[in-house]
C-alpha cells in the first residue's frame, strides 16, 4: 500500500525564477500536511535567469527542500533523468517549474499510488495554444502507430511513480519525447499505470521554450531511435 509512504518530489525549473517560490511553497505544505515523510527538490537546469539564485535562498527557508543545479543546459529530458535518478524516497512524482498545474491534484496522486506502479496526470482542458493542442494530437497518432500507446495525455508534466521503477524502464531520451519513452517502456514491461484527471492552468510568467521546431525535430528523432532501436 502506497499510504504513508516517502515521497520525492521535483521541478524541472528553467527560466523560473518568479514561479517557482509559490509552486514549491505550495507543494512543500501540501506534503508536509500529509504528515509523510517528504522532500522536494528544485532542478536548476543551468538557465539564464536567477533561478538557481531563487531555488538556493528556498533551500535555506525550507528545511526539506534541496537544490540541485546543472552546470550546463541538459535539456528536458537530462532534467527528468536527473530527478528520477536521484529521488531519495519511496515514491517520486514531479510537475514543471512553470506552474501551470494545480497542487489541488496531488491527492489524486499519492491515491493512485495505493493501486499503480505509474499515475499519470491528462489534462481536462488545456490551456494552450491551438498549434500545441493540434500538435499533439499529431504526437498521439505516431506513438500509437509505432508503440501502440494509447494514452490521454502522454506528455502532461505531472507525474509519479514508485522510484524502484526508474531503473527498469530506463529512459535515454533529453528531447520532450522522453515522457512518452518512459510510458512505452512501462506499458511493454506490464508495469500498472493509472490515468488521473489534471487541472492546467495559462502560464502567468515568461513563455514556454518547449515548443520549437528544434525541439520537435529532436522529439521525433528520438522516438525514431527507440522505435528502431538505436538507443
Amino acid at each position: 500500500m502506497a499510504k504513508g509512504e516517502s515521497v520525492s518530489f521535483f521541478f524541472p525549473a528553467y527560466y523560473d525564477e518568479k514561479s517557482i517560490p509559490k509552486l514549491a511553497r505550495e507543494f512543500y505544505s501540501a506534503l508536509e500536511k500529509t504528515g509523510r515523510d517528504f522532500e522536494v527538490v528544485v532542478i536548476d537546469d543551468c538557465g539564464p535567469d536567477k533561478t538557481g539564485e531563487v531555488a538556493d535562498a528556498l533551500a535555506g527557508e525550507l528545511p526539506k527542500l534541496r537544490v540541485v543545479h546543472h552546470e550546463k543546459n541538459r535539456g528536458y529530458g537530462g532534467v527528468l533523468i536527473t530527478g528520477f535518478g536521484g529521488a531519495k524516497k519511496e515514491l517520486v512524482g514531479f510537475t514543471d517549474g512553470d506552474a501551470q498545474y494545480s497542487v489541488k491534484d496531488l491527492p489524486k496522486f499519492l491515491d493512485g499510488m495505493n493501486e499503480a506502479d505509474l499515475v499519470i496526470g491528462y489534462r481536462v482542458k488545456r490551456a494552450d495554444k491551438f498549434s500545441r493542442t493540434f500538435f499533439q494530437k499529431i504526437y498521439k497518432m505516431f506513438l500509437l502507430v509505432f508503440f501502440g500507446l494509447r494514452v490521454r495525455d502522454p506528455d502532461c508534466s505531472f507525474k509519479m511513480m514508485r522510484t524502484g521503477v526508474f531503473p527498469k524502464i530506463k529512459p535515454v531520451s533529453k528531447s520532450g519525447f522522453f515522457s512518452a519513452e518512459m510510458l512505452c517502456k512501462a506499458k511493454k514491461q506490464g508495469l500498472r499505470v493509472k490515468e488521473v484527471p489534471v487541472t492546467h492552468l495559462e502560464r502567468k510568467f515568461g513563455e514556454s521554450t518547449f515548443f520549437g521546431w528544434r525541439r520537435v525535430l529532436a522529439m521525433f528523432t528520438d522516438m525514431l531511435k527507440v522505435r528502431f532501436g538505436k538507443t
